[in-house]
């Protein structure tokens, strides 16, 4: 009986798992990254596997939804696969809103420790809520804090916000 690797044999050398770019895994490896607070990789992870950043008559998939794979198989070299087909878009925005933006909504309250790659000072973001509306400014700075309409604060209760809000969030720079 010969070795049978599995489903991935019915793959051309050089396409999805079988020697491509996975995305999932290239996802996933973002988190890793920063989670280990290591903003600048992670973000150029990201930035990679944006669309816009291939061009559109090698990559061959929509602009706007990232592909699965990516293939390395020769004559096919950074052409995009399975674009609506893929898990690995919900991943990457995790990956950019919990790991890169930093921002984490856990028993209703909303926390933001963000990871700023080197070549940010700063972002801003909207949260809008059934009643409220919260204006999120996150920069670096000398000292942590989170400030809510001029109120230092831990966490923000987004049940309880009605109307407009300002969230200022600053960091120290970690890298």
């Amino acid at each position: 009986r010969g070795k049978d690797p599995g489903y991935i044999r019915g793959y051309l050398p050089g396409v999805r798992e079988n020697g491509g770019q996975y995305t999932h895994g290239a996802v996933w490896l973002a988190i890793a990254c920063l989670e280990l607070g290591d903003g600048d990789r992670g973000w150029q992870l990201l930035h990679a596997l944006l669309p816009e950043t291939h061009p559109t008559e090698i990559y061959r998939t929509e602009p706007y939804v990232i592909a699965a794979d990516v293939y390395a198989a020769q004559g096919h070299q950074g052409r995009g696969g399975w674009s609506w087909y893929t898990g690995a878009a919900g991943w990457y925005f995790q990956a950019a809103i919990s790991g890169l933006l930093g921002i984490s909504l856990k028993d209703g309250k909303l926390t933001i420790q963000p990871q700023f790659p080197k070549e940010w000072s700063q972002w801003t973001a909207e949260w809008k809520t059934g009643t409220g509306l919260l204006k999120i400014t996150a920069s670096i700075g000398e000292q942590e804090q989170m400030v809510l309409d001029g109120v230092p604060v831990k966490s923000i209760p987004l049940l309880e916000l009605q109307g407009e809000h300002h969230l200022s969030v600053t960091v120290v720079r970690k890298n």
